[in-house]
């Protein structure tokens, strides 16, 4: 081979491979940035807004797990074993004091709530405390049939069942209840029993279900009523002030887009609503 032919070898050779090079920077351009994973741990409540969101915002995808509650949220954002957490309660100082920053993202209403069939469709405070402490044991202590009544809250590690003490027993303790996780199993409990009386989110209530939230000093359960006695905010935890994905994630649900998606289930974070 001369000099010539061996000149127009090496061009050739170059120009294979400097095409070669731009056809793959080329679909190196041309590729979706593949979106990252957000892990979520915590209370049930917010997981099923997690899953509502996973449903229309396509930047992450999400890992949920809810087995255990809120105080699983606030102890995974501690440590840092997720990306966030849930709370569907006030968070504990103590977290608060060592880093871990809330979130508030909206507003639930906790039910009691009752078998369809069961003629007791409102009570009074008083007589909502008195079942859940043990004081009432038959509906007909309150007008209903005499049928003894069977009471389901949520496990202790659930924001609901502390909130729920705080804002009905106050001073008293839970008297004989059966504790039912995850949270969204005691509304079969309660369909599947005309005795029943449990509490739960409404978030949690499917318009299919055969339960009915009560009355509460003739105050009717919902989350745009504000004088309704039974309510909470929720909140996403992260171990420190959000960065990246997380933070691009935080900002999409205090956004009107995101906020479209909590009120499906809740009211939003700015409505007026007071913890």
């Amino acid at each position: 081979m001369n000099n010539a032919q061996e000149k127009n070898v090496k061009q050739h050779h170059l120009q294979t491979l400097g095409s070669a090079l731009l056809f793959f920077i080329s679909l190196t351009v041309a590729l979706p940035a593949q979106s990252g994973n957000i892990n979520y741990v915590g209370s049930s409540t917010i997981g099923q807004f997690m899953q509502d969101a996973a449903q229309v915002y396509t930047d992450s995808t999400f890992s949920i797990e809810t087995l255990s509650e809120s105080s699983g949220g606030e102890l995974c954002a501690y440590r840092g074993n997720c990306d966030l957490g849930g709370v569907a309660r006030p968070v504990n100082e103590r977290y608060l004091d060592k880093g871990v920053v809330a979130t508030l993202i909206g507003y639930d209403a906790i039910a009691a709530i009752v078998n369809k069939s069961n003629y007791v469709k409102e009570m009074t405070s008083c007589q909502l405390s008195g079942i859940f402490s043990g004081a009432i044991t038959n509906w007909k202590q309150l007008g209903g049939s005499d049928r003894p009544i069977k009471v389901y809250v949520p496990k202790e590690t659930s924001g609901t069942y502390k909130v729920f003490k705080q804002a009905v027993l106050r001073h008293q303790d839970y008297g004989k209840v059966n504790k039912i996780t995850p949270d969204i199993q005691i509304v079969s409990k309660v369909s599947d029993n005309e005795g029943a009386i449990g509490q739960i989110s409404v978030a949690l209530i499917g318009e299919g279900d055969s339960v009915v939230p009560l009355a509460i000093d003739g105050e009717i359960c919902s989350i745009r009523n504000q004088t309704y006695p039974i309510t909470r905010p929720i909140y996403l935890l992260t171990n420190d002030e959000p960065k990246g994905e997380i933070k691009a994630f935080v900002d999409w649900v205090l956004s009107p887009a995101g906020q479209d998606v909590v009120k499906k289930r809740y009211i939003g974070y700015n409505e007026g609503v007071s913890p």
